[in-house]
Formats: C-alpha cells, structure tokens, sequence
C-alpha cells in the first residue's frame, strides 16, 4: 500500500516524462527511511545497495527502530523480476543496533553467482570490519529458500577464509566497502567471482586494499593496490570492461591535520568540506585513471605501462608514472566518489564537478578506446532539466551515470537538484555520435529524491541472469526508501 507521500511522488513522475522517451512503469516502498541528520541511505559510494541476479532482484537499507528512534537495524529485500515483477519480500536484523548518526555507515551487498551466498558490510566509517555472509544457494536456488534473517550467520570481524590475518592491520579502521561481480569470461583458474574493495585508514591518510572471494572456500588476499602518501584516493567505483580488465578512477583528498576536530562524522578538516582549519581551502585534486588485466594483482597506467604489483607489495603511489589523466587544482571544487561507468565498446566515463571556471558544474570526463581522455562541462542550462545542471554545489548530492550493453553509444547521466530545499531529479542523455556534447533531458521530477540515487546496473544487461533493460532506481523521498522503474528503451541510439 502506498504512503500519502510516495502517492503524491508517483503521481509527480507521471507528468514530468519530456517527449514520452522514458517510461514510468512502477514505484514500490522499501521501507521507512532513518530520520537522521546524515543520511544512511542513499549515498553515492553505496556499491550495490540495488542488484540482481539470477531472475531477483535484492536490496539493502536501514530502517529505525520501532520503539527507540536512535537505533537503526539492516534490512533485506528481494523480489522476482522475471517472467514477472513481483512484491518485495523483506526481513529486518534485530541483532544489531546501529546508533552512529555518520552519512559514512552505509550498507554494501554482494552476490557470488557460484554459491549463491549473500555478502553484506555495513556501518563502517574507520572502525572495525562488519561482515555478513548467508548460508549457500539463497541467490542460485531462491524459489528454495525461506527468506527470514536466517539465512545469515552471525556477524564477524574478519573474512572467512582469512581468520589469520592481523585484525589490528587487516580489519580495522574501515570505510567504504565495495562488492563487485568478476564476469564469467574472465574468470581465472582461482574460482574466485566476487572482489571486496575497502579502505583502511582515516580520510585524507589512508590506503585501498582488494580481496577476492572463491565460492564454497572463502575469501582470500589480493592486497594493497593503492597507497596514499599523506594523502588517499577516494575511488569514483571499480569496474571490469569488456575485455575483463578490472578499472579504477579517483581523486586525491590530501591530508589535513586534525588538531582534535571531530572525524568521527561528517565534519572537521577532513569531512566532505575538507578545509585547512580557519580558511576555506579544499584539498581534493587530481583524476588518476589505472587498470589490471589479473583482477587487482598486476596495475597499469593509461598508456599501458605497469605501475604496480600488489603480490610484490608495490601498490600504486600518489608519484607513479603517468596515472593522473587530468591535472585538477586544489581549490577547484571538485568532490569525490561521484560516479564512472565503463561502456560495451569500452570507453570510461566519469562524473565529478569543478569550479575552474568561477562557475560551480557538473563535467563529464571519457576516455576512448585509444587511451585518449576529453573533459567538458554539462552545459548548466538544459531545457526541460528544471535547471538541475545549474545547482551543483562542492558539497551537494552526486549524481550517477548509465550506459547499457545493448545500446552503448547512448550516456544516461542521473543528476540530483543540488538547490536548497530541493528534491528534484533529472536524467540527461547524450550520444558517442555527437562526441557527448548533445545533452538533452529525457525525464525529470521535481520532487523525491532527498538522499543520492543509486540505481542497479545489473537488471540493464538484458540477457544475463534473468535482467530485462529497466532502469531501477533506489531513492530516499524524505520518509521512506523507494524503488522507481523506468523503460528508458525510448532513449536509446
């Protein structure tokens, strides 16, 4: 049943499709949204909080407590998708209480397609590992299984299959977890078909490690592959393209010392703002671009040089040869952790922002198949954008940005109003024809999305486990979690 409020959010899509290129299909409640100073969900880093496998589709998200407010508990959703979209089935963890009011403390899901376990870690901004994994065939055999909190075994501090390691080294002080598929073609004779990608260390002073999960054994170490040097790299995502080459954009946040502010939370030197105590001067800099052809062992830069080697314990450095792609200034505006996508053909695209004109916008960043990279501007005026491209702000919501395997020359980008009291949203789409200058909105609401959305890449690879095209948003509407539908087959070139 719907809330008065997601009534009125699904009645504000209906209007609001520019051309009748994108087609509202449905929206369906997750659950009641944490009334929190920073959000909890909904956070551009989340990667996957919406995914599918395997004809279902799963989501994770906090919901507060029933009875005390200042605690929140993980909740897990799944429904089928095909041969037809049905109700959301869901589950709340009562074993753990959540009461850190930090937008770092997200929920990531992942889903190994050999054993069909579910693997969640959660409420982590520089503290110890949470981890979570299911019992096996809940993902493969889902008819098969009773969806109740049972599924999962208790809560670690560790990866099973790596219980030996230094917990004081390994697992803690852990921010940003990151689940991301291996596809089937380039799988190695390790059986590993799932990455684990997370931070250690504080903002602005901290390194990237990968693990790699091989189904029915357990996790096992691939190591560190970025080091920060009185600085971190805060990743846009990680992605393997076409030819199973495992991707990695970033920005650099130089470290800022501390002199006691809070860090905990979203504030001091080193928050979102990042800025030297007394001045306004933000640190971020920089787009580094490298990739690995053995999924994080072996890296290499632009121009195909090695630069790293995780196994040698040589991890890629703020210095190593030829990684930065764009020279960005301090001071430039830039945020971090916005979003990248790797199209079919193989061209990278990044979304991030900057400031080096006295103008505050969103630009997209691409790089061809010939190692070439252009940078450029989203045009701040757009007709039918509800002048959502002329909103960014250094700190404001971050966008996301979508291609699909069956058409991909087409680039969607997802673009959160960033204007005070906003919570409107804009999809744009631009064309490889036109070299991505041809930027046009396609679909608009003015209301809905208070949080960053977040969308499932998996459901658009039509073909693959069941996935059927829509474009499945995950958005925060001010009381409650939703997932939107879109058929954006209209969009498409």
């Amino acid at each position: 049943m719907l809330s008065l409020l997601n009534l009125v959010f699904v009645l504000s899509l209906l209007p609001r499709v520019l051309g009748g290129s994108v087609l509202f299909l449905n929206s369906t409640i997750l659950g009641p949204d944490p009334q929190t100073v920073n959000r909890l969900n909904g956070e551009s880093f989340q990667q996957n909080a919406l995914t599918s496998f395997n004809g279902y589709q799963y989501a994770v998200f906090w919901v507060p407590d029933t009875i005390n407010v200042s605690v929140r508990h993980a909740s897990v959703s799944r429904r089928a998708i095909t041969p037809q979209e049905g109700d959301w089935e869901t589950f709340v963890m009562q074993d753990y209480n959540q009461t850190s009011d930090d937008g770092h403390d997200i929920i990531s899901l992942g889903i190994s397609q050999g054993d069909g376990t579910l693997h969640m870690s959660f409420d982590q901004h520089d503290n110890n590992l949470n981890y979570r994994i299911s019992e096996p065939g809940v993902a493969t055999n889902p008819t098969g299984v009773a969806w109740s909190s049972d599924i999962f075994g208790p809560i670690t501090s560790y990866l099973p299959g790596l219980e030996s390691l230094e917990e004081d080294i390994y697992y803690i002080n852990i921010t940003y977890p990151r689940f991301v598929n291996i596809p089937t073609a380039a799988t190695d004779g390790s059986g590993a078909d799932l990455l684990l990608e997370m931070r250690t260390g504080e903002s602005g002073l901290g390194n990237d490690w990968l693990y790699r999960y091989v189904p029915s054994k357990g996790w096992q170490l691939t190591g560190m592959y970025l080091e920060g040097v009185n600085n971190n790299g805060y990743i846009n995502g990680i992605d393997y393209d076409p030819w199973g080459r495992l991707v990695a954009t970033w920005t650099y946040r130089d470290y800022v010392p501390a002199d006691g502010a809070a860090v905990a939370v979203e504030a001091g030197p080193n928050g979102p703002g990042n800025m030297k105590l007394g001045q306004r001067s933000p640190q971020n800099h920089d787009l580094v671009y490298a990739y690995s052809t053995d999924h994080g062992f072996t890296w290499y830069n632009n121009w195909g040089q090695q630069i790293a080697n995780t196994s040698a314990q040589q991890p890629i450095l703020p210095e190593s040869a030829g990684v930065t792609v764009f020279s960005i200034p301090k001071d430039s505006g830039i945020l971090n952790q916005e979003a990248q996508i790797i199209d079919d053909v193989g061209r990278m695209h990044v979304l991030n922002r900057e400031n080096t004109t006295g103008t505050e916008l969103w630009y997209h960043y691409w790089r061809d198949t010939n190692t070439f990279w252009t940078r450029a501007a989203i045009p701040p005026s757009i007709p039918g954008s509800g002048n959502i491209t002329g909103t960014p702000t250094y700190i404001g919501k971050r966008g996301k940005l979508v291609t699909l395997p069956t058409s991909p020359d087409t680039l969607l980008a997802i673009l959160p109003d960033n204007a005070a009291n906003s919570s409107a949203l804009t999809i744009l789409r631009s064309t490889a024809a036109e070299g991505y200058q041809d930027w046009t909105a396609v679909w608009y609401t003015a209301s809905g999305c208070v949080a960053e959305p977040l969308f499932d890449r998996h459901r658009l690879r039509v073909g693959e486990d069941g996935a059927d095209g829509v474009l499945s948003l995950y958005l925060v509407n001010g009381t409650e979690v939703v997932v939107v539908d879109l058929d954006i087959s209209g969009v498409l070139v």
